[in-house]
This record gives C-alpha cells, sequence and structure tokens, in this order.
C-alpha cells in the first residue's frame, strides 16, 4: 500500500494485441507498455571543501582497535596502515581540477504488463517477464525475484530516501537480507479497512542449498485507513550466519588502508556493514490535514552487525498547478565494534513539479545533508536539480 505522491501521471500505450491463457479460455490478457525519459541537469559541490586529519582521530580508531577489535594496535600498525596520515573525508577535485556545473543527464526506462480474468475468475498479472500476480476471493498473491517485503507493502508513509550529496546512510530500510531470491508476498482481502501482509523468501540465494546465507525469511505487515488517517506497521526477522569478530587477523588483512578516506576507515575498523542476524522494525502514518499531506515514519533494523534507525517527517500540498513536498530525515548507524560510536545523518529536501501537459513533468528538487563520520568530523552538502520527465 504505497502512497507516495505521484510527480507524473503515466499514460499507458495499450497495444492492439492479445495474450490468450490457454486455446480455451474466453479470456483474453491484454498487454501494456509503459516508459520513462528524463533530461536532468544537476548542481551539486562534489569536490570535498574541508580535509579531515585523521591524527586527530586517532585515538577513536585506535580505542576500536583495542577494546572492541581484540587487536593491540602499535606504532607499526599505525605506520603499515596509514592511521596516522592525512585524508580527505570526501573525494577531492583532483589536481587543479575545480566543479563545472550543471552537470547534464539522460535516463530512459520501459517495463511492460500483461493483465487479465481468466473464465475461471482468476485475474493474472504478468509484468516484464519476472513477476507473476494472482487475484482472486484470496486477495493477491505476487511471485517475483527479489519480491517486495510485507513491511514495504505495508508503508505508507515516504521512504526517506532523498538524493543527496556525499556520505549518505540512506532512508528506511524496508526489507531484510533475507528478502532476496524468488518469494511471494500476499496481500489478503480489505476487512474494515485493514490491509494485512505476508512476505515469505525461501532461500536468499535461490539455490535450494542451506548453506545460503539466508532461507526461510517471513514478514508481517499492515495497514489501518480511516477518513484521515492511515498507520502501518511491518516486522521482518532473518537468521544469517555469524559476522566477523574483529580479531587481529581480520584487521591485519584489510588491504588498502592508506588509501581510504575517513568513512571508509571507520566501515573497515569498526564494523559498518548489516550482516548475521537481521531484524526490522517499521511504523508509519499518513493523514491529511485540510489543503495538506503529513506523512511520517520509523525504521530500526538490528543485526549482528550495524545497526540503522531511521526517523523521517514530510509534507505536501498543492500550490494552483505545482505540487510541493518538504521532507525531513535523521538518521543514524551504530557500528559493530564499539558501543556508542555512530554516524549520524540528518538530511532536509524539497521537491517542486509541475505538469506542462501530454505526460510531461517540470520536477526540480534539493535536498542539504548533514554527515558525521563516527563523531569525529562531519560534512555538509547540498544538491540541486532541474529534471524534464517524460511518461508515455
Amino acid at each position: 500500500m504505497d502512497k507516495k505522491i505521484l510527480l507524473s501521471g503515466a499514460a499507458a500505450l495499450v497495444l492492439g494485441a492479445s495474450l490468450y491463457a490457454a486455446p480455451a479460455s474466453a479470456s483474453a490478457l491484454s498487454l501494456t507498455i509503459e516508459g520513462e525519459g528524463a533530461v536532468t541537469a544537476t548542481m551539486d559541490d562534489n569536490c570535498s571543501t574541508t580535509a579531515s586529519d585523521l591524527d586527530a582521530n586517532t585515538a577513536i580508531t585506535l580505542s576500536a582497535l583495542n577494546a572492541s577489535a581484540g587487536h593491540t594496535a602499535t606504532a607499526a600498525d599505525t605506520s603499515a596502515h596509514g592511521l596516522g596520515a592525512s585524508r580527505n573525508l570526501t573525494t577531492a577535485c583532483a589536481g587543479s581540477a575545480s566543479e563545472d556545473n550543471p552537470v547534464w543527464g539522460v535516463e530512459t526506462s520501459w517495463e511492460w504488463s500483461a493483465a487479465g480474468t481468466l473464465a475461471n475468475g482468476l485475474e493474472v498479472t504478468i509484468k516484464d517477464g519476472n513477476e507473476v500476480e494472482l487475484g482472486g476471493a484470496f486477495g493477491t498473491i505476487t511471485f517475483a525475484d527479489g519480491v517486495d517485503s510485507a513491511v514495504k507493502a505495508a508503508m505508507v508513509n515516504g521512504d526517506g530516501d532523498i538524493d543527496v550529496t556525499g556520505n549518505n546512510i540512506g532512508g528506511h530500510t524496508t526489507g531484510t537480507g533475507g528478502t532476496a531470491g524468488v518469494g511471494l508476498l500476499w496481500q489478503a482481502p480489505s476487512v474494515g479497512g485493514v490491509d494485512l501482509y505476508v512476505s515469505y523468501s525461501p532461500n536468499s540465494a535461490n539455490s535450494g542449498l542451506d548453506s545460503s546465507e539466508y532461507t526461510d525469511t517471513i514478514g508481517f505487515g499492515a495497514a489501518f485507513a480511516t477518513d484521515m488517517l492511515t498507520v502501518s506497521a511491518g516486522f521482518e526477522s532473518a537468521e544469517g550466519g555469524a559476522c566477523g569478530t574483529g580479531t587481529s587477523g581480520e584487521i591485519d588483512g584489510i588491504s588498502g588502508f592508506a588509501g581510504m578516506n575517513l568513512k571508509e576507515l571507520a566501515d573497515a575498523v569498526l564494523g559498518g556493514e548489516a550482516c548475521g542476524d537481521e531484524s526490522l522494525v517499521a511504523l508509519g502514518m499518513e493523514m491529511s490535514a485540510g489543503e495538506f499531506t503529513i506523512n511520517a515514519g520509523y525504521s530500526e533494523m538490528d543485526t549482528d552487525g550495524a545497526d540503522t534507525t531511521v526517523m523521517n517527517v514530510g509534507l505536501s500540498t498543492s500550490l494552483g498547478a505545482y505540487d510541493l513536498a518538504l521532507d525531513y530525515v535523521d538518521s543514524e548507524l551504530d557500528y559493530q565494534f564499539i558501543d556508542g560510536v555512530v554516524d549520524t545523518q540528518t538530511v532536509i529536501g524539497a521537491e517542486l513539479s509541475t505538469a506542462l501537459g501530454d505526460g510531461v513533468d517540470l520536477v526540480m528538487t534539493f535536498s542539504t545533508s548533514d554527515y558525521e563520520v563516527a563523531g569525529a568530523a562531519s560534512e555538509s552538502k547540498y544538491r540541486a536539480e532541474a529534471k524534464l520527465d517524460i511518461s508515455y
């Protein structure tokens, strides 16, 4: 149940052709092709404006090695791994180069679907050759490679994933690592404004072997709608293999320390990746207040490795022929090997769009983000983009 604001209305091109499920069937599947093209002009501060000297942060990294990773860092380690050398927080412009905005971009995409109702009343939809949806009195069942989790299907708030420049924790986590391979998503028939979802992914590697990292992952989601308010909740759990222990051998075995920026070094030394057992909880709401629509959400991804927590609040409205959306996202990444050392990020995004007619929209977006790496150094970045979005 996705209630994101549509920036452009897609005008479907329905071909004058039909596919029949079986020769004896009197029900045809109508073939539909939809596509999108976009021309963008993007401006941002993609060059680093400040440098972070790791000499000032050596105590943090060595503390992690000593206290949490079971490794005693020596002067030789510092020299060999380049922990005392100066590093840029983000990639700087090389040599004498400087920014030359804007950057132009062109994107195109298309997808097809075939849908219809068979003589026995079964509704069938096939999408892009890798998704099959069956519908009837039982609700809908979707089979797909990398099917949406029940958490994502139930989510009514915006996902909080705003385009930024530089380091980025991202928006809400909408599925664990177990939601991979071919799986299914069942949406039960709506009863009294309540939508229920169940997702199941038998094998993340799609191999049928119990050596796969995740097997038998089940997720649950629910959304409840009233005239003005819709709320959602979802949960998914996946059992995976053991994470790295952070032993001295592992840390000494990491190559390329000397070339890492601070974020890469923090991830490598402190454990910045999700791994092992994972559990995801997500809550969301959307409500109408006069001319405004408000949405908010909270998600927490708890793993044996790094944990991620995201909170977002969004506001949208229409101003004449223009649609305006404002979003605020607050995120935190908690490292594996040392308690209390986290990355934090706040993002503010704005989007203004208007329809130019015949499936063509003009969309302008702006974001500003503040990212702090392991409590040691921070960066502030902006990103602005104008996009001509053509749908057919």
